[in-house]
């Protein structure tokens, strides 16, 4: 089976998309029927991801509590362990259904541990480093056990389970003698436990053919969690905006985040977010479906920077943090529009449509834009100006791009959610 779009594309490029079905009787690789039915997310979900709300909230007061170089590796190495215990319940829930007694009760004890996680994400590691180590353990070893309990109830894909509870059990070994160790001993365990976790999927990228996630669910779960690091940007600036009189000067850089987070929502929802997964239940391109959720964590974790540096350069009423608050615009600016570059590259890559079209063109001149504010020497309100601007045009100009259209028919198409708006 073969989803052909014919016409000429609006670059003048080819338009054909071909995303073949292999399987004669038109199942997916998976062995399920093509748009294995509906999953939509549940209240335990919702309940779950609101646990990171906090979590973000917190990584972003340590990181503004002090900018410094060795506080900004342990912020990042931090993020990314909450990030992937995100993935980690989320994937599973898009594999194997979100009903099941293995997933809820699982993802109960998961919350437990990422309450207790939580708390410890804005101490000092000699305080709260155990603590980190040991709720971290815990937390990869209830996904184990999730995972266990999948071999008897989806027996096609016990092969993939089986390497997932290998990698993670490994991780937890990581995790566990990290709780015993202190200073750069203990980071060197984060990251070891760090690679481990994020190999695992890829290292069984073979069998996961055999459990693809829901085409629907994970896209919408992604896109929820998008949606909170863009309400941290709400937040910080609101918190911000607290330590100035209320008269338009004063309050003209919060007006100006708040803009830029807005264009900032509508540029990353204007893409057609769901095309890799889609062509991984109809092509077997498992690797495009890897590549895109793991592009998301640069993207979330530049979306809480940015929010520290909106904020924290509104607070600072002596502008003497200005360089430090500028840095934690500009980079985190260009990082999000690079990450949107790649996802855009990808979605591209999969239905050979031609990658360097106007919407294109806008997001990576946005992330150059982003890099030059590092260098140049603004005061909070022209810094703030600057990166609205620079936002705001890219979104424009994907939003009336022919190219961003054209890709979301396919994506609509194709049976995927989350087309543009």
């Amino acid at each position: 089976m073969t989803a052909r779009f014919e016409g000429g594309g609006p670059q003048g490029g080819p338009s054909d998309v071909h995303i073949e079905d292999r399987s004669p009787d038109g199942a997916s690789e998976t062995g399920q029927p093509e748009g294995s039915g509906e999953q939509r997310v549940t209240w335990l979900e919702l309940f779950f991801d609101l646990i990171f709300v906090t979590a973000f909230d917190q990584l972003a007061k340590r990181l503004g509590d002090a900018p410094t170089g060795g506080n900004l590796l342990v912020f990042v190495l931090m993020f990314t362990a909450v990030w992937w215990a995100w993935a980690g319940n989320t994937t599973f829930a898009a594999r194997y259904g979100n009903d099941s007694r293995a997933y809820r009760w699982g993802t109960l004890v998961q919350l437990l541990t990422l309450g207790t996680l939580t708390l410890t994400l804005r101490g000092d590691l000699s305080d709260t480093g155990m603590a980190f180590g040991f709720a971290y353990t815990a937390n990869r070893l209830v996904l184990v056990g999730m995972y266990l309990l999948t071999l008897r109830t989806h027996p096609q894909g016990a092969a993939f389970a089986r390497g997932q509870v290998l990698g993670f059990g490994a991780a937890a070994l990581f995790w566990f003698a990290s709780a015993f160790l202190q200073g750069t001993a203990e980071l060197l365990a984060w990251g070891v436990a760090l690679t481990i976790d994020v190999l695992t999927p890829i290292l069984g990228r073979a069998r996961q053919r055999g459990a693809l996630p829901h085409q629907e669910h994970l896209p919408e779960r992604v896109g929820l969690l998008q949606i909170i690091a863009l309400g941290g940007i709400v937040t910080e600036v609101v918190a911000g905006s607290r330590q100035q009189e209320l008269r338009w000067f004063e309050q003209a850089p919060s007006l100006l985040a708040l803009v830029a987070a807005v264009a900032m929502w509508r540029l990353y929802f204007e893409q057609a977010r769901a095309l890799p997964v889609l062509a991984a239940h109809r092509a077997g391109r498992v690797g495009s479906l890897l590549a895109w959720l793991y592009g998301h964590l640069p993207f979330t974790l530049s979306i809480v920077m940015l929010a520290v540096g909106f904020g924290h350069g509104i607070s600072d009423e002596n502008g003497a943090r200005d360089v430090i608050n500028r840095q934690l615009v500009a980079w985190p600016l260009a990082l999000a529009c690079l990450t949107l570059l790649f996802l855009r590259w990808n979605a591209s890559r999969v239905t050979r449509h031609p990658f360097l079209d106007l919407s294109a063109v806008s997001i990576g001149l946005a992330a150059l834009s982003g890099i030059s504010l590092a260098f140049l020497p603004l005061d909070t309100l022209a810094t703030h100006a600057a990166a609205c601007a620079v936002i705001l045009v890219a979104a424009v100009v994907t939003a009336l791009a022919p190219a961003t259209r054209r890709l979301g028919r396919i994506e609509e198409a194709l049976g995927g959610s989350g087309t543009p708006v």
